[in-house]
């Protein structure tokens, strides 16, 4: 799915962000590789089953955001390059609760060597979030599809909202595309006339539009992760085929290491009208290694990292220590600090793939504090009391009792 931004703003906007000066912002890479088996079907087609490597390389700083992906098919005897994505997202600072995106994106879909295209898009998106638990969003923006000779590009406008509950994150979209493409035209009787060989084809021109409502959910427990989608497709029939009103898919990762998982997945993919591609199911399975730190395949739209903090825990260790626990995967640094330091930063240990820990002596009584992930913002702790700072902030509470 595509969703993209103005075409004449958006360019200047996300050069001017990108030269923004980034000091004091703490940045991380991810890369990741995974190979398996990898079958495609579309209607008509023969199933196309191959071999697939797939690296992905991520760079993530609290105000550039960049990443790319490829897959690379072994198609008889030779390599072919198929499906890729390259994106660039700069994303402001949340004031009052408010934030803003523009993204730029370039990809590939490749089916087989017939159905196959390239696609650049852009979208703006501002971001309402309502707390660490939630959100929603407004978007904008434009795409432009290659080697399709029918449409030359699509406007997008679209809303989502999201939400965690437990270790869940739901997210809920709707985006409507809207095109002027090229089709069959009609006689005075009726009868079809073709467009092919007519000099002037503005007969033929004819807007196209649907809409797509997707929900999709990511949940993961220690080792496991799950995501899942399932979609519906509005408008009429001659931009939405049967085959594509209604899709689903879902897949599953189980680290069996810090930095190995296996993975399996499959579902069906509705048709893209505007890119000229068939519906067509998929399955998959392979093995993915992950150089620390893994990444996780559900993050909510907007980010937030102390929000992807999914478990807070204090117990004794000794006469006077205290061990402090976060349960948090896909970062580089998690920092702890409250009165017991002296409000000083204490970088916590990760002793898993998103297990975090520090060892500190706490006295019993109340204490206040704070935790950080990746150099971003102070934030309390989740499912503690919290209450206001004499900064006009707020920390996390703890009662500590011997």
């Amino acid at each position: 799915m595509f969703e993209p931004t103005k075409r004449n703003a958006a360019l200047p906007a996300l050069l001017l962000a990108l030269a923004l000066p980034q000091s004091g912002i703490s940045a991380q890479v991810s890369t990741r590789l995974q190979a398996g088996a990898v079958m495609s079907a579309a209607p008509g087609l023969v199933p196309a089953n191959a071999l697939s490597l797939t690296p992905d390389v991520r760079y993530h700083s609290q105000v550039l955001s960049l990443a790319a992906s490829g897959s690379a098919w072994l198609d008889g005897n030779s390599w072919e390059f198929a499906d890729g994505d390259a994106t660039a997202t700069v994303t402001t600072p949340t004031r009052h609760h408010l934030s803003a995106q523009l993204i730029a994106n370039a990809s590939r879909e490749y089916y087989d060597r017939i159905n196959q295209n390239d696609q650049i898009d852009a979208r703006a998106r501002v971001h309402l979030v309502f707390s660490q638990q939630g959100g929603m969003w407004l978007e904008s923006g434009v795409a432009r599809p290659w080697r399709v000779a029918v449409v030359s590009s699509v406007d997008v406008a679209g809303a989502g909202a999201w939400t965690q509950v437990g270790g869940a994150t739901i997210t809920g979209t709707y985006t409507n595309f809207s095109f002027t493409k090229i089709g069959s035209a009609s006689d005075s009787n009726g009868t079809l006339q073709s467009c092919a060989n007519q000099a002037d084809n503005s007969r033929c021109l004819r807007q196209s539009h649907f809409s797509d409502v997707q929900g999709t959910v990511h949940w993961e427990k220690s080792s496991v992760e799950l995501n899942a989608q399932t979609g519906y497709r509005f408008g009429d029939a001659n931009d939405v085929t049967p085959d594509s009103r209604r899709w689903a898919s879902a897949s599953a990762v189980v680290w069996l290491s810090p930095d190995m998982a296996m993975v399996v997945g499959g579902g069906r993919q509705p048709a893209n009208p505007a890119r000229g591609l068939p519906a067509r199911n998929y399955a998959n399975l392979g093995v993915m290694f992950s150089a620390w730190p893994a990444m996780t395949e559900g993050a909510v739209p907007i980010e937030s990292r102390a929000s992807a903090i999914s478990q807070f825990d204090i117990a004794a260790a000794g006469a006077s220590l205290q061990r402090i626990q976060v349960h948090i995967a896909g970062v580089q640094t998690v920092e702890v600090m409250g009165d017991f330091t002296d409000w000083q930063p204490i970088d916590m240990v990760q002793r898993g793939r998103d297990l975090w820990e520090a060892l500190l002596p706490i006295a019993s009584g109340v204490h206040q504090l704070n935790v950080r992930v990746d150099g971003g913002k102070w934030q309390p702790p989740p499912n503690t009391p919290t209450m206001r700072d004499g900064f006009n902030g707020e920390v996390g509470v703890l009662v500590i009792r011997r």
